[in-house]
């Protein structure tokens, strides 16, 4: 080959490589420019929120006691940004007694804290499990809880309160209230008196000073009683703990008819009902206060109701001690909420003699405030060939945890099936999910069935969303016409033949 031949094939082929290159670029773009930077998608880790500490004062109250509860929430100094602590609930641990609830605590800003106190009181002695649950939202309204356990233990340490009567001649009663302080430090400004029904007192009030611990003391009436009815006698005393608050105990004695003589305060019962979904279990708590002198035993309680069922309608003990308080849980159902009566039988042995105590409640069977719901949000189907890609968010918009949450394609004539385990959904949380089903056709709507279990009870709904087509790439301008590429190769060898032809 000529030289002259070699550098004219060189100069077609350079020309061709830069048509190729140029038309390439002309037509189609690059797969990189498709790319996205990983760092442009980097979120901050956003506040770094914790309960540093949480202190129960005092450490073991006694029943009525005023009970302090603060929880020190603490941000981290290496967090990215402030949060605004929104409540802070106190609650038992199986979430069906709240205790009390402080809101708008305050800002938290990076290596700073707020402190949220609650105040509680407690009726009943005996080891109290609970919990603190905390409610934050950062700066783009994300919504974050958490929980921290807390024990308190209830003792009957505090003062004892007791009514003697003493029969005397005609109308006349003493009246003895024998009063003892079993707590570890003594009560002060002790404020003493007595009412009752069908009984006259000249000078009910008794005052002192202090009881030291370990101590009792006797505080005498005298009481004239009227004829009538049935008659009682309460002391009420009013003492200052050591901590310096008022606390107050109070006591009744029962009289007998006309004579006056001390009846004996029989059992006491009570009723509650904690908040339940319609069709959910809602435990119907049965409190029996012993007011006897004495023990019971072989203690059987039971429930009936024409209206709510009862898995479990019997519960058993086999002692109840004197001045003792107990609680018999049964799992009631209802299939509507509202008021319904429910008859509680209490059955026992007191001092070998067999007896039996009944009362009717009329229990309320009613709904949480604002129960967990699953309601779908940022949804869209768009259809792409033989599929319709659905995206959307599963939303928990209640203030309870919602569980086993399955989103699935609904029955229809040219949609597949397919179906999406999202799990659970915290209170106020969301999750995402992604169903790509088979069509057939033209579809223009697509039904999907949202199931979630709640309270223990599963929920379903249906719903039709709106199909939308995929957007298809414009190609008119390679339509109708030559390939663009191959003129220019062709023009191109054209063009060296005759530069070629004329230089031979």
């Amino acid at each position: 080959m000529s030289p002259a031949l070699h550098r004219s094939l060189s100069a077609v082929t350079t020309a061709a490589l830069a048509v190729l290159l140029v038309a390439s670029a002309a037509g189609a773009p690059l797969a990189a420019a498709n790319t996205v930077n990983s760092a442009n998608n980097t979120q901050s880790s956003g506040p770094q929120i914790s309960l540093g500490s949480v202190n129960v004062t005092p450490s073991q109250p006694a029943p009525g006691d005023l009970v302090e509860i603060s929880a020190e929430i603490s941000n981290a100094a290496a967090s990215a940004e402030a949060a605004e602590v929104r409540t802070v609930r106190l609650e038992s641990r199986s979430g069906y007694e709240r205790y009390g609830q402080v809101r708008n605590i305050g800002t938290v800003t990076p290596g700073g804290s707020v402190t949220a106190p609650l105040t509680v009181t407690f009726e009943e002695a005996g080891v109290k499990n609970l919990r603190l649950t905390v409610s934050v939202v950062t700066n783009d309204d994300e919504l974050i809880k958490f929980n921290y356990p807390v024990t308190v233990v209830v003792t009957e340490s505090g003062p004892k309160m007791r009514i003697d009567v003493a029969g005397s001649v005609g109308t006349n009663r003493e009246i003895a209230v024998n009063v003892s302080n079993g707590q570890s430090d003594p009560i002060r400004n002790l404020n003493l008196s007595v009412d009752g029904r069908n009984i006259r007192f000249d000078d009910p009030e008794r005052l002192d000073a202090k009881l030291e611990s370990g101590t009792k003391r006797t505080f005498t009436y005298s009481g004239s009683v009227t004829s009538g009815d049935t008659g009682s006698i309460t002391a009420t005393l009013e003492y200052t703990n050591s901590m310096g608050q008022t606390q107050t105990l109070k006591r009744t004695k029962r009289l007998g008819a006309a004579t006056g003589t001390e009846a004996v305060d029989g059992p006491q019962l009570a009723l509650s009902v904690a908040d339940g979904l319609p069709g959910t279990t809602q435990p119907v708590n049965v409190t029996v206060a012993n007011g006897l002198e004495g023990d019971l035993s072989q203690v059987e309680v039971s429930v009936d109701s024409p209206v709510a069922t009862f898995t479990a309608s019997e519960r058993v003990t086999s002692r109840l001690q004197a001045g003792e308080t107990t609680d018999f849980r049964f799992p009631g159902q209802v299939e509507e909420s509202g008021t319904y009566p429910v008859t509680v039988t209490l059955n026992y042995t007191d001092d070998g003699t067999r007896k039996q105590v009944t009362d009717r409640f009329q229990a309320a069977f009613d709904t949480p405030p604002n129960p967990g719901a699953v309601e779908l949000t940022g949804v869209e189907a768009v259809a792409r060939g033989g599929t319709v890609e659905i995206t959307a968010t599963a939303s928990n918009v209640g203030s309870d945890e919602v569980k086993s949450v399955i989103v699935s394609t609904g029955e229809a004539e040219n949609v597949g099936r397919k179906k999406y385990f999202v799990g659970s959904v915290d209170a106020s949380d969301f999750s995402s999910f992604t169903l790509t089903p088979s069509i057939r056709g033209n579809v223009s709507t697509v039904p999907v069935e949202v199931s979630y279990v709640v309270d223990g009870v599963r929920r379903n709904y249906t719903t039709d969303l709106p199909v939308t087509q995929a957007a298809t790439p414009d190609r008119s301008t390679q339509q109708g016409g030559l390939p663009i590429v191959p003129i220019l190769v062709l023009v191109a060898l054209i063009a060296a033949v005759v530069i070629y032809r004329r230089r031979g």
